[in-house]
């Protein structure tokens, strides 16, 4: 059976809920097993609330998807969903089940972000709006930002953006945003050993999803359209500490006599999520 083709998450696709990592935790056991199921035989199996005709079961399962730890396979359009681990999915299964670690954490977050297949609000505040919001911005502009780019009302329009970053039953652990006082204030990602091969891996991961047939990519390119620099919230001299220690993995080759970088590949995407942890040992 052919893999869902992938697209972003719509702007509501959460219907408010935050993703509580108890509830992925949930779900990447059911597709692990290879089962699938309607919303109510998920919910059955997996203890996610879900009434007659509401509940959380859809939002965790697109949360799933953003976060790249599963795919939907077969007919999207159909009731009967079968998720199926991704190369990312199953490794956090394997090691970081219910989603403790920081570094889990902020690499389901770039997923969420994703141009291809994240979501659309994480997309438009982390990628596209990136410059224009800053590291600390009002949340006044936030919405206004949001709504332009929606053409919608501010109201409610920012969801559960923030909460998600600041509850512990959620993604509190990498904590990407926080308000303090009267601003929301962005935090960069972590540069440091353990992040290595995570790190190295999702760049992979999006020089395979966005540039599939090349050898070599510049730095430049690769964030431009994938936003490899700009989704974790590195200035220039953060993305080349965090290109350097990818490096020293063996990971990838950088050539730094052009101008951008340029770097090529040394092993795969799927390979390297399977060492995604080797580095917290």
């Amino acid at each position: 059976m052919k893999a869902k083709i992938q697209y972003r998450l719509p702007r509501n696709f959460h219907k408010t809920f935050i993703p509580e990592r108890q509830y992925i935790h949930a779900m990447l056991r059911f597709a692990a097993s290879g089962r699938e199921g309607n919303y109510q035989e998920i919910a059955s199996a997996t203890g996610i609330p879900m009434g007659k005709s509401s509940g959380k079961v859809p939002a965790i399962l697109d949360y799933c998807r953003g976060m790249g730890l599963i795919r939907l396979i077969g007919n999207g359009r159909s009731a009967v969903k079968r998720p199926e681990l991704t190369p990312f999915g199953r490794i956090v299964f394997l090691e970081d089940p219910h989603l403790k670690e920081r570094i889990t954490q902020w690499i389901a977050h770039f997923n969420l972000c994703s141009v291809l297949a994240g979501a659309e609000t994480w997309y438009q505040i982390f990628f596209v709006g990136s410059q224009t919001l800053g590291m600390r911005f009002h949340r006044s502009g936030l919405e206004e930002h949001l709504s332009l780019a929606y053409n919608c009302n501010s109201r409610g329009v920012i969801g559960p953006v923030i909460r998600m970053y600041e509850d512990d039953a959620a993604f509190r652990a990498c904590g990407v945003l926080s308000e303090e006082m009267d601003s929301v204030v962005r935090r960069p990602a972590p540069i440091n050993a353990e992040c290595g091969f995570a790190y190295g891996a999702w760049v992979l991961q999006l020089i395979a999803d966005h540039f599939p047939k090349a050898n070599q990519i510049t730095l430049a390119e690769l964030d431009h359209k994938a936003g490899w620099k700009t989704i974790p919230g590195w200035n220039i001299d953060e993305s080349h500490r965090a290109i350097d220690l990818v490096e020293r993995k063996g990971i990838v080759a950088v050539d730094r006599q052009m101008n951008p970088w340029i770097i090529r590949p040394r092993s795969t995407a799927e390979e390297t999520w399977g060492r995604m942890y080797d580095d917290l040992i």
